[in-house]
């Protein structure tokens, strides 16, 4: 048990820690929300998407907004089933992070500190509380929302990872599928082998884009580029996983003619010029070179093992432009998300974002498409969600000022984020709604390093409720 504070927000991210919530199987998280609930004597309800609402009762003054779902993402060698293991929690130099796995702070943290308000007589008055599902796939529990859950005229998103940082706005994106025939032909050659890019950071792709840091994918084929003068033949290649995880693992199974440890010292030479150029960034990244006993199978013809190792070289990936305006801030980017070889198919997906509308259709379907295309690939894209535009005059974001400042002394720090959040399309369900993104320090979101800050939990909790007390008195003076 954490022996922390604010211990009812500790508890209730102990508990859901517990259970397992992978993208897509919220169930169980949801059936301990509803459980919660009933034994406070909250109305609850589900709707079709699986969404639940908690109701503060009366007229609310403001909903609490976070998702119930979290990316599941386990280093090599770790044995972990996110389908029934636990989150194993460990305390570290004043944080809290994971053995091996992602936490799930993102956004357990959140629904823990909502489930603490809503069942807590913190002189807050009456409150709601939204818990979507299926956020990290793509938003899609707001997507889906009934637009009747969002009773008050304030939103208060719990899924921002930057405590003092109040976030207004944010980028929209959208997937984009390429799918490449394969052929294959028969292959006798001397060795098999795999050829792994481990130990890579990751993280966010819209947060940490613009980190300088190695998409597994990438480098894999950069180093297998070197190998086409000894007749590479590809039998598998796999890499990356969460759409909105910059990959970090990466493998590709091959035959080879010549001596192994020729082909070794080879990939080993071209690698080490790679880790050179990431040296600042990937401190830990690794070429695992390995001989396989398994029999020889068929692999990849010559021209499809050329064409899909070219197609993903040519596909863009990382920062497209930034903010004119705010030259710190990303505009448009996109991220080589994962690749998979399955009944003669090549999949490969895309994670697109952008603040600007245009620009973002502009490179998904007069990029993204057409290079996917000219390889010979089919080529699909999920409908976009749209992005947060900021209202910097709201006044929820003023009384949500004012109440930081008279409890630390400073302005908080406003700004737009690259990343997607449930905020933009809520926005457009409910369009007379103002809305703010806040929460404590999370680190390395969608990674085994994620980890949130003990201190900023309490300092945030200690926030939240002056700013839900602020918007109680406010409401009753104007009721008055």
């Amino acid at each position: 048990m954490l022996n922390l504070k604010p211990e009812k927000v500790w508890y209730y991210f102990e508990e859901i820690s517990e259970i397992p919530r992978c993208s897509g199987n919220e169930k169980g998280v949801r059936n301990y929300i509803l459980e919660v609930a009933d034994e406070a004597g909250l109305a609850a309800r589900v709707d079709d998407a699986g969404n639940v609402l908690l109701k503060g009762g009366g007229r609310p003054d403001v909903v609490l907004q976070a998702h119930m779902d979290m990316v599941c993402e386990k280093n090599s060698g770790v044995d972990h089933d996110f389908e029934k293991d636990p989150i194993r929690l460990k305390e570290q130099d004043g944080w809290i992070t994971a053995e091996g796995t992602t936490l799930g702070a993102d956004n357990g943290i959140g629904v823990a500190i909502a489930l603490a308000v809503a069942t807590g007589d913190w002189g807050a008055g009456p409150v709601d509380c939204l818990f979507t599902v299926d956020e990290e796939r793509g938003l899609n529990g707001a997507t889906n929302l009934d637009p009747e859950f969002v009773r008050p005229e304030r939103l208060i998103n719990l899924d921002s990872e930057e405590f003092g940082v109040f976030t207004i706005g944010c980028a929209g994106g959208g997937k984009t599928k390429i799918e490449l025939p394969i052929n294959t032909v028969t292959c006798n050659s001397r060795d098999r082998v795999r050829v792994s890019v481990q130990g890579l950071v990751g993280g966010h792709s819209g947060a940490d884009i613009d980190k300088g840091r190695a998409n597994a994918i990438k480098l894999l084929t950069r180093v297998l580029k070197s190998l086409e003068d000894s007749s590479l033949k590809l039998v598998e290649i796999s890499g990356g996983d969460k759409h909105n995880a910059i990959p970090r693992e990466a493998s590709a199974v091959l035959l080879i003619d010549d001596e192994y440890a020729a082909i070794k010292g080879s990939l080993a030479e071209r690698f080490s010029v790679f880790k050179a150029e990431y040296e600042e960034t990937e401190p830990e990244m690794n070429l695992e070179v390995e001989r396989l006993t398994e029999e020889n199978k068929d692999c990849f013809s010559e021209e499809s093992t050329l064409t899909l190792i070219n197609l993903i070289q040519a596909l863009p990936n990382g920062v497209m432009a930034y903010d004119k305006k705010l030259e710190s801030t990303v505009e448009t980017s996109t991220n080589l998300a994962s690749v998979r070889v399955e009944d003669g198919t090549a999949r490969l997906v895309m994670s697109s974002r952008s603040s600007r509308e245009l620009k973002l259709e502009n490179l998904r379907k007069n990029r993204i498409e057409v290079i996917g295309e000219s390889f010979g690939g089919e080529v699909s894209h999920k409908e976009a969600y749209p992005a947060w535009q900021p209202d910097r005059d709201s006044r929820l974001l003023e009384e949500s000022k004012q109440v930081f400042r008279d409890l630390y002394g400073e302005n908080p720090e406003v700004k737009v984020i690259h990343g997607g959040l449930e905020t933009g399309i809520i926005g457009e369900k409910k369009e007379s709604v103002e809305m703010i993104a806040v929460g404590p320090d999370v680190e390395s979101p969608h990674s085994p390093e994620e980890r949130v800050n003990i201190t900023s939990v309490e300092e945030f909790w200690h926030f939240l409720l002056g700013l839900l007390g602020e918007l109680r008195e406010n409401g009753e003076q104007n009721d008055s």
